[in-house]
C-alpha cells in the first residue's frame, strides 16, 4: 500500500493531480505511488475522484488494467508538461489520451448533477479506476485553461502540473510550503555564497 499521506494534491484538475501520481520525476529516486491495482483505487479515494462505496466495490488484482492506467498517467503528463512549457503535446500521447477518453466514455452516462447535467459512472469495471482522469484530462484540454497549465519552477527536479488559479498567474511552485521554500532556501544559500566569495 502507498503513504499517500506524503502526496500533496495541489494540480487543480484530477489528471493533473493523477500526472503528479509519480512524484518527483527529474530527480534521480522518483516516487511511484501505484504499485497495484489497490493503489490506483486508493489514489482515487484519496484524491475524491472515487467515492468510498465505489473504491470497496473496485477489487482484485488486475495488472493489466494498472498498465493502462499508467500509460494514461505518463501520455497525460506528457501532453500537459509540453503545454506548460508552450511546446506541442506529443502526438502520439495525445492519441492515447484520446483513446483511453473514448473507452471511459462508452460505459458513461449524463445525469444531473447540481445546476448541470454530468457525466456518470455506475459500472465496477476495474477501469472505473482510471476513467475519471481521462474525462478529466480532454475536459482541460477542450474546456481550458490550458494557458494556466504551468510546470513547478523548483531546480530540485519537481516536475510537478498545476493550474495557476493565482490573479496575477504569478505561481511558480506546485506547493509554496515544499518546492516554494526550498527555492527560497537554495537562493539564499547562493547569495551568502555570493557574498563570501
Amino acid at each position: 500500500m502507498s503513504d499517500f499521506a506524503k502526496l500533496d494534491i495541489f494540480g487543480g484538475a484530477a489528471a493533473l493531480d493523477f500526472a503528479n501520481s509519480l512524484d518527483g520525476r527529474g530527480t534521480d529516486d522518483p516516487e511511484e505511488y501505484l504499485h497495484t491495482y489497490a493503489d490506483l483505487v486508493d489514489w482515487g479515494r484519496f484524491a475524491g475522484v472515487l467515492d468510498e462505496p465505489t473504491a470497496r466495490r473496485l477489487t482484485g488484482d488486475h495488472p493489466a488494467v494498472l498498465r493502462t492506467a499508467l500509460d494514461l498517467r505518463e501520455a497525460i503528463f506528457q501532453v500537459f508538461v509540453a503545454i506548460g512549457r508552450g511546446r506541442e503535446a506529443p502526438a502520439d500521447s495525445l492519441a492515447t489520451v484520446q483513446a483511453r477518453y473514448a473507452e471511459a466514455m462508452a460505459v458513461a452516462r449524463l445525469a444531473p448533477g447540481g445546476d448541470a447535467f454530468d457525466w456518470r459512472f455506475d459500472a465496477d469495471d476495474p477501469g472505473r479506476a482510471w476513467w475519471p482522469m481521462a474525462v478529466s484530462a480532454v475536459r482541460l484540454l477542450t474546456e481550458g485553461p490550458l494557458d494556466r497549465v504551468k510546470v513547478c519552477a523548483a531546480e530540485a527536479g519537481c516536475i510537478g502540473l498545476f493550474v495557476d488559479t493565482s490573479k496575477n498567474r504569478s505561481r511558480r511552485w506546485c506547493t509554496m510550503d515544499g518546492c516554494g521554500v526550498e527555492a527560497k532556501v537554495q537562493r539564499q544559500a547562493r547569495r551568502r555564497a555570493r557574498s563570501r566569495g
